[in-house]
């Protein structure tokens, strides 16, 4: 199958994300009019002065995050405060971790939400890459090196009294994945990313992922892989991007009051599926794609009548059954089934 390339995208040398160009190779594109790029901001020809004094606001505000150590600096110390709730004399290493995973992921959307503006507007088709497993690995030093900034978050962690590669080894393993298989879809969203095609990963979010290995009695013995103990910093959860998808039942044939036959389903079992996002940064490049990782929740949380009842595990009954399946990551292929 023949895949769409796109231009790489490119940034004015200005901040302003209203001034964001994403070009092509193309003379005209290059001169992007005052609509064009205030359409970002939901303003049209047909705009009030209000809205469009609103939306000049926004673009005047929404620019790009400045790189440069200092400010690195400064908004590793603003995660520290604000988002962990957190001071320099209770931070721990792996909060230092968590705090300048937040400050790059800062720059990841950055350049995400442009990269989805963009496709959107050339109306580009796109590949969607379905993968049971993705073993996305650590993404700390993946996306600081694909950004270009590992020498200046470099001098800004050790100005702060850290070591980069120290907080590198903080981060746990996404283990999304069983192996051979994981990696390489995780390898083609890379790639996908550095290439400047557009495309989206979709898959599943396990809450035990790969298995994490102990040496007892000079034996190795494999626990399970909570790797989500401490949440994720990477991922944006969607909860507005929630869809009901049905197993087992049913299929009753009717016929309508005009006199058509209608196919129904009925019975059977109902989940809700929740997306979460992580953004993949391609290497030198603006373009940043999107792995949707896709976790099961139950339609009804609690069944408050068969609590009432005394049948406690019947009022978590469907909260189990549909969880489970987006639980644990599948086993190897040793096993049957």
């Amino acid at each position: 199958m023949d895949v769409p390339h796109i231009p790489k995208i490119q940034v004015t040398k200005t901040t302003s994300r209203s001034d964001t160009r994403l070009v092509d190779n193309d003379e005209e594109e290059q001169h992007l009019g005052w609509q064009r790029r205030m359409s970002k901001f939901g303003v049209t020809k047909d705009s009030s002065a209000s809205e469009h004094k609103i939306a000049l606001l926004w673009a005047l505000l929404a620019s790009y995050l400045p790189t440069d150590v200092r400010s690195i600096e400064k908004f590793f110390v603003h995660h520290v405060e604000y988002t962990l709730a957190r001071d320099r004399s209770n931070l721990t290493p792996f909060s230092a971790f968590q705090a300048l995973a937040y400050s790059v992921r800062d720059r990841l959307t950055e350049r995400w939400k442009d990269t989805q503006f963009y496709f959107k507007e050339k109306q580009v088709k796109r590949v969607a890459y379905l993968s049971m497993e993705y073993l996305l690995g650590r993404s700390l030093q993946n996306a600081v090196v694909n950004l270009g900034l590992e020498d200046n978050f470099g001098t800004a962690m050790k100005n702060l009294g850290y070591q980069l590669e120290d907080l590198y080894d903080q981060e746990q393993d996404a283990g999304l994945g069983n192996g051979g298989l994981g990696r390489l879809a995780a390898c083609f969203l890379d790639s996908l990313a550095t290439g400047d095609y557009p495309a989206w990963g979709y898959g599943l979010r396990y809450k035990y992922g790969m298995f994490y290995q102990q040496i007892k009695d000079h034996c190795q013995i494999e626990f399970p892989d909570y790797w989500l103990v401490h949440g994720n910093p990477w991922e944006i959860e969607r909860l507005d991007v929630v869809y009901p998808i049905r197993f087992y039942g049913s299929l009753r044939e009717v016929e309508t009051s005009q006199g058509k036959k209608k196919i129904i389903w009925e019975g059977g079992e109902k989940v809700l599926a929740v997306a979460y996002d992580t953004p993949i940064p391609g290497f030198d490049t603006y373009n940043t794609l999107n792995a949707r990782l896709w976790s099961c929740r139950p339609t009804k949380e609690f069944d408050l009548g068969s609590f009432n009842r005394g049948d406690f595990y019947k009022s978590i009954e469907e909260k189990q059954s549909s969880e489970r399946i987006t639980s644990v990551l599948y086993p190897n292929d040793h096993t049957p089934e």
